[in-house]
C-alpha cells in the first residue's frame, strides 16, 4: 500500500501510552482542565504565558489546537477566512476573494468534512458544500478556535479533518466601539458595538456592514496548457457585493444558575462572476441567515453541573443562474436540544450527554422536501496522572443522522516533560453522513445517489510544545486515512454522479512559532507552516499516487510587528506552493506569494481613536489565482478609523 500506512493509528496509541507513562516531576498540579468545546467545568489552574500570538485552544488532552485572537489584528481589514488561514494545517479556498464564497479545508479534507461552529452552534448545511466563512461578519469575532484531526467524538459527525469554532465577542458592560474602513475597488466596511449590564446580567449588541464593487484588474492566460502566452489584461466583472449583520448576546444570573443567549442575523447579495474561462455576467445570489441559541447551566453541588441547550437555525438562498435558465432556491431549517451532566473532582473532570435535533431542506432539484433527525449520545473523561503533570482523556460518541449511524472515538494525552517543554499525542476515528445534496440533488449536470455510504476518517498526531515568557513554539506530525470518500464521476448522458469511490491518505508536519513583544520597539513575530502530502489510494492508474486536487503541499504564514508609544507597524508574508486542479495532476495552479504591510497610530486615548493603513498584495501581482483558477485581487489599500472606549470615558 502506498501513502498513509495502516499502522499509524497504533503508533499514535503507543505514543499516547508513552505520554501517560511520562515520569512526574516537581510539585503536584491541580486537576485536569475543561473541554472548551463541550463546556465541562474545571478547577484547573495552569501557568499562563501572556503573548500576543495564537495560543492553545481549550480543547481535550492531546488535541492539535490553535486559537487566533481577533484583537491581535484589531483595526485591520481581515475577514473571518483570513483569520482562520493564519493557523497551521488549514487551507482557505477563496473562490476569488472580496466577499465571494470562502470555505475551509483542514488536513486535506474537503469543506464538507470540517465542522464549523459559531459559539458552539453548528453551521454546516444539510445541503452540503461546506460553510461560507464570508457570510459571517468579521466585526463579531473575538477569536477563532481551530482543532485539527478526527474530532467527531467531541464535535459531532462530520468533523473528519477537524473543527473551527468562531467565538463572538463577550458582553462587556459600558464598553463600546465603532470603525469605518474604505479602500480599493469600492470596498467599504462599517461596524459598531456596545455593551451594557448590571449586577446579575450583561449584554452586547453588534452591527456590521460591508460592500465592494470588486472590479479589480487581473492578467488572464487564455491557453495556460501551452505556456509562454502573452497575458491579457482584464477586469473582474459581476463581482460586486453587499452584506450586513446583527449580533446580540446576553447572560443572566437566575438563582444559582446562568442563562446565556445568542441571536444573529445576516443578509447578503452579490454577483457570481464565474470562472475566467466561463464568465457568468448575469448570475447573482441573495442570502438570508439567522440563528439563535439559549444555554442554561446550574451547579448541583458536589462537583456536579447540569447544562441544557436549545438552538434554532434558518438559511435562505436564492441564486439566479444562467445555466439553469432561472432561479435556484434553498431553504433550510434546523434545530436541536441538548442536555449534559458534567462533573469535576480532585483529579478528574468529565461529562455525559444526549442531543436530539432535526433538519429540513427544500430546494431546487431535490424533488421534494427532505427531513431527517439527528440523535447522539456522548461521554468524555479527563484525568490527571503522575502528580498532575499528565492529562489524559478518552471520548466516545454514538450518532444517528437520518438513516446513517456510527461511532466516533478519540484518545489523547498531554504531558509536561521538563520545565516549559510538553508533549501531546492523540488518535481519533469518525464518520460523515452524506448531505441531502449528494443523496437527492438533481440539478444541471448533477445526478443524485441515494445509495451512498458514510465517509470515514482515522487520524493520528504527535507534537512537542515549548512555552515560556519569551513565547512559544510547537511542532508536530500527523497522518490520516480517509475511506469511502464521496467523489463525483461521469454518469450517463454527460452527467456526474457521486459514488463512494474515494480513498486517500494524508500526512505532514505542522509548526507554529510566536514571540512575546521584545525590546524597546516591542518586536513580536509569529509564523505557521504546514507540510501536507496527500495521495490518491483508489482510482485509475493515472490517478494512483497523485496529490489530491486543490491541496497545496506547502503553506507558510509569517508576521512581524512592532509597537512603540502610539505607533504600530506590521508586515506579513503568505506563500502557497503549486497545486493541481485535477486528479491526474496535469492542470497546475501556480504558487502564490504575497506581502502585506500595515500600520496604525493612536490619535487619542479617551476615547481611544486610532488610524490604520493596510497595503495588501504589496507587489501588485495580478496573476494570482485561488486553488480553482479564479483570479485574486492585485494591490489593495484600506484606511480604517477606529474609536472605542467606555461610557464613563472622559475627554
Amino acid at each position: 500500500m502506498r501513502g498513509t500506512r495502516p499502522w499509524f493509528g497504533g503508533l499514535a496509541l503507543v505514543l499516547c501510552l508513552f505520554v501517560l507513562a511520562a515520569p512526574a516531576r516537581g510539585e503536584d498540579a491541580p486537576p485536569p482542565g475543561a473541554d472548551g468545546a463541550s463546556g465541562v467545568p474545571s478547577e484547573v489552574t495552569l501557568d499562563e504565558v501572556v503573548v500576543r500570538v495564537p495560543r492553545a485552544a481549550p480543547a481535550a488532552p492531546g488535541s492539535a489546537a490553535t486559537v487566533v485572537e481577533a484583537d491581535q489584528f484589531a483595526g485591520e481589514a481581515k475577514s473571518v477566512a483570513e483569520l482562520v488561514a493564519t493557523a497551521p494545517g488549514v487551507a482557505v479556498n477563496d473562490y476569488g476573494g472580496l466577499g465571494q464564497l470562502a470555505t475551509v479545508s483542514v488536513r486535506g479534507v474537503s469543506a464538507d468534512g470540517v465542522k464549523v461552529l459559531l459559539d458552539g452552534l453548528p453551521l454546516n448545511s444539510s445541503g452540503g458544500g461546506g460553510v461560507n466563512l464570508a457570510s459571517i461578519p468579521r466585526q463579531w469575532i473575538s477569536a477563532v478556535e481551530v482543532v485539527r484531526g478526527a474530532e467527531g467524538a467531541r464535535f459531532g459527525a462530520g468533523a473528519l479533518g477537524g473543527a473551527v469554532n468562531i467565538v463572538t465577542r463577550r458582553p462587556a458592560p459600558g464598553a463600546w466601539s465603532s470603525q469605518l474602513s474604505y479602500g480599493s475597488f469600492g470596498t467599504l466596511s462599517a461596524a459598531a458595538e456596545a455593551g451594557t449590564g448590571g449586577d446579575r446580567w450583561s449584554g452586547v449588541l453588534a452591527l456590521g456592514y460591508d460592500e465592494t464593487q470588486g472590479d479589480f484588474p487581473y492578467l488572464f492566460d487564455a491557453r495556460p496548457a501551452l505556456g509562454g502566452n502573452p497575458l491579457e489584461p482584464r477586469s473582474r466583472t459581476n463581482n460586486e457585493g453587499r452584506s450586513g449583520g446583527l449580533l446580540g448576546k446576553a447572560n443572566v444570573t437566575i438563582g444559582s444558575g446562568r442563562l446565556d443567549l445568542l441571536g444573529n442575523f445576516s443578509a447578503a447579495t452579490h454577483g457570481l462572476p464565474g470562472s475566467p474561462y466561463q464568465l457568468t455576467p448575469d448570475d447573482r445570489q441573495d442570502e438570508l441567515r439567522g440563528a439563535g441559541v439559549a444555554r442554561y447551566a446550574v451547579p448541583l453541588g458536589g462537583g456536579l453541573r447540569v447544562e441544557t441547550e436549545l438552538s434554532l437555525r434558518h438559511e435562505r438562498i436564492d441564486a439566479q443562474l444562467e445555466v439553469l435558465h432561472g432561479t435556484a432556491m434553498q431553504r433550510e431549517l434546523a434545530g436541536a436540544g441538548q442536555a449534559v451532566v458534567a462533573w469535576t473532582g480532585s483529579a478528574h473532570a468529565g461529562e455525559v450527554g444526549v442531543r436530539l435535533g432535526g433538519e429540513r431542506l427544500t430546494g431546487s432539484g431535490l424533488g421534494a422536501q427532505r427531513e431527517r433527525m439527528d440523535l447522539a449520545a456522548f461521554a468524555s473523561e479527563e484525568v490527571a496522572l503522575a502528580g498532575g503533570r499528565v492529562r489524559a482523556g478518552p471520548a466516545i460518541r454514538w450518532e444517528r443522522v437520518g438513516a446513517f449511524q456510527g461511532f466516533s472515538s478519540k484518545l489523547g494525552a498531554t504531558s509536561q516533560l521538563a520545565g516549559p517543554l510538553s508533549a501531546r499525542a492523540s488518535t481519533g476515528w469518525t464518520f460523515r453522513a452524506p448531505s441531502f445534496g449528494e443523496l437527492y440533488l438533481e440539478q444541471g449536470g448533477l445526478a443524485p445517489n441515494p445509495t451512498l455510504r458514510s465517509e470515514q476518517a482515522l487520524t493520528a498526531d504527535v507534537a512537542l510544545e515549548l512555552a515560556g515568557a519569551p513565547g512559544l513554539a510547537r511542532a508536530g506530525a500527523f497522518a490520516a486515512r480517509y475511506t469511502d470518500l464521496i467523489v463525483y464521476e461521469p454518469d450517463s448522458f454527460r452527467r456526474f454522479k457521486p459514488f463512494n469511490d474515494g480513498k486517500a491518505g494524508a500526512s505532514g508536519l505542522e509548526a507554529e512559532l510566536a514571540t512575546a513583544p521584545w525590546g524597546p520597539a516591542g518586536l513580536a513575530a509569529s509564523a505557521a507552516y504546514t507540510l501536507l502530502a496527500t495521495e490518491t489510494l483508489r482510482g485509475d492508474d493515472s490517478e494512483l499516487g497523485k496529490a489530491l486536487p486543490h491541496r497545496a503541499r506547502h503553506r507558510l504564514f509569517a508576521r512581524l510587528a512592532a509597537a512603540r508609544g502610539p505607533i504600530e507597524a506590521h508586515g506579513e508574508a503568505h506563500w502557497v506552493s503549486r497545486q493541481f486542479q485535477d486528479l491526474e495532476n496535469l492542470q497546475p495552479i501556480p504558487a502564490t506569494f504575497t506581502v502585506h504591510l500595515g500600520g496604525a497610530v493612536v490619535v487619542s486615548r479617551r476615547p481611544d481613536v486610532s488610524l490604520h493603513l493596510d497595503l495588501r498584495n504589496l507587489l501588485d501581482d495580478r496573476t494570482l489565482q485561488d486553488g480553482f483558477g479564479n483570479p485574486l485581487p492585485g494591490r489593495m489599500v484600506m484606511l480604517t478609523v477606529r474609536v472605542s472606549g467606555r461610557k464613563d470615558s472622559a475627554p
